[in-house]
């Protein structure tokens, strides 16, 4: 994963609600209720996107997103970007 890339991309305004769906997914990752389901399938839509503007293939973003832990560090480094 180029993190370069990452921040440059997270910079822009456009990606203001992936930053918003990363930390929604960190706040209810342990809910264990319907927001935590929610939280989860948002955050996954929202990084398969963002991987394909990274230059990564569909089948191959999503296989990355389908690992929690993955989801887990991508959020908690685009958190720590935007703040």
């Amino acid at each position: 994963m180029d993190f370069a890339k990452l921040n440059k991309l997270i910079a822009s305004s456009t990606y203001s609600e992936l930053g918003l769906r990363a930390k929604e997914y960190l706040q209810y990752q342990h809910s264990g209720d319907e927001n935590q389901d929610l939280a989860k399938t948002t955050m996954y839509n929202c990084m398969v996107d963002f991987l394909q503007d990274l230059g990564m293939e569909q089948k191959q973003a999503e296989q990355y997103c389908d690992n929690s832990d993955n989801l887990t560090e991508l959020a908690q480094y685009i958190s720590s970007i935007l703040g």
